[in-house]
């Protein structure tokens, strides 16, 4: 997998774009998260086009989402961007 630095375009939160864009990844990547950084695993929205989740982590305000086209995670705060990122490219998932 490869993770990459970006800014989302509507609400410019610092995001992880992740690849490859994968269904089958959002939720080990979320269990990942949630289990390294103890918080539960957040309620998964699903609409035509993928799956969303909300939760707080390191507190800043983040979202996971993958579609069709895209697969990241954003993040309120650009520091938590920045040390997820570097766990991410640390990890069993690189």
């Amino acid at each position: 997998m490869r993770f990459s630095e970006d800014q989302w375009v509507g609400n410019q939160w610092a995001s992880i774009d992740i690849e490859p864009v994968d269904a089958e990844l959002f939720l080990p990547i979320l269990k990942f998260l949630a289990d390294t950084y103890d918080f539960p695993i957040p309620t998964i929205d699903w609409d035509v086009d993928g799956y969303s989740a909300d939760f707080e982590i390191l507190g800043s305000q983040a979202i996971i989402k993958v579609d069709s086209w895209t697969f990241s995670i954003a993040f309120q705060k650009t520091s938590v961007r920045d040390q997820l990122l570097a766990v991410f490219r640390s990890s069993h998932f690189t």
